[in-house]
Formats: structure tokens, C-alpha cells, sequence
């Protein structure tokens, strides 16, 4: 006969889980702070591009099209990318990835045309090596409870 889970085994059961995995709570943490400053900004742009709030940094992004493409671009993929972060989805961090290298890379190989910000391209630059560092102290600290799981005897 299957055994029912009450809620407070589940919740014991999950307590003991992050318990051990501690890199794994701190890097979904900090997922779920970059996905909410993500949709914040998007819906700061969404407004920006309809015209109920000034555009951030003070740059229409009506000026002219490669500038406008790229609002509509990160308009775009910054909710959802919002999303996939919060519920801790691999195509979230996929996403997220590509819209931070893609702003990177717009904000320095196009300076003239996207108005480089040295602080701006250091944050992001920043929040994928904190994501990168937390994501592989993650894996090594699974990977050595999945060793020490084989090597117990039961």
C-alpha cells in the first residue's frame, strides 16, 4: 500500500532537502531577484514605449529604428525570461542569458547608436558571473550528496 505524505513530512522532507543543498536555495534566491528587477523593467519599458512614463536613462526609444527594434526585442523577452527565472526553469536561465549578452553586447559593440554605460555593462556583466559562480557550486555540492548517498550503506 502507498504510504500518504502528511504536510508536515513534506515539509520536513523539503526543509532537509535545502538543508543539504544550501548553493542550491541561494542560487534560486537570487534567481527569483533577478526575475522580479526583470519584470519590473520590462513593465517600466512597456510603459515607456506607450508613453505613460519617461524612457529609462532618459532615451526615447522612438529615436530612431535599431533603437526602437531593440525596446521591442527586450520588451519582449524580459517577461518572459522573468518567468522561466521565477520558476526555476532551465529555458528561464536560457533566456535570461541570451537578453543580458544581447544587452552587452549592444550597449559596447553599438556605443554610438545605444549609449554605452560602463556601470550598466558591469552589472549585468556582474549578475552572469554571480549566476555563472553560484550555478557550479550548486552542481559540485549535488554532486558530492549523490557520492556520499552511493557510498552509505543501507
Amino acid at each position: 500500500m502507498a504510504r500518504i505524505e502528511t504536510s508536515a513530512t513534506a515539509a520536513r522532507s523539503w526543509v532537509a532537502e535545502r538543508a543539504s543543498a544550501p548553493w542550491r536555495l541561494v542560487l534560486s534566491i537570487f534567481l527569483r531577484i533577478v526575475a522580479v528587477a526583470h519584470l519590473g523593467w520590462a513593465l517600466w519599458e512597456w510603459a515607456a514605449l506607450i508613453g505613460f512614463v519617461p524612457p529609462v536613462m532618459g532615451v526615447d526609444p522612438k529615436a530612431h529604428l535599431p533603437r526602437q527594434g531593440a525596446a521591442f526585442f527586450f520588451t519582449g523577452v524580459d517577461p518572459i525570461a522573468a518567468v522561466g527565472l521565477w520558476l526555476g526553469s532551465t529555458w528561464g536561465a536560457a533566456t535570461w542569458l541570451v537578453a543580458t549578452f544581447a544587452r552587452i553586447l549592444i550597449h559596447t559593440a553599438y556605443a554610438g547608436i545605444f549609449d554605452w554605460t560602463p556601470v550598466w555593462t558591469a552589472v549585468q556583466a556582474a549578475s552572469i558571473l554571480i549566476y555563472l559562480t553560484l550555478f557550479f557550486l550548486s552542481e559540485r555540492a549535488e554532486r558530492e550528496e549523490k557520492l556520499k548517498r552511493r557510498r552509505r550503506p543501507e
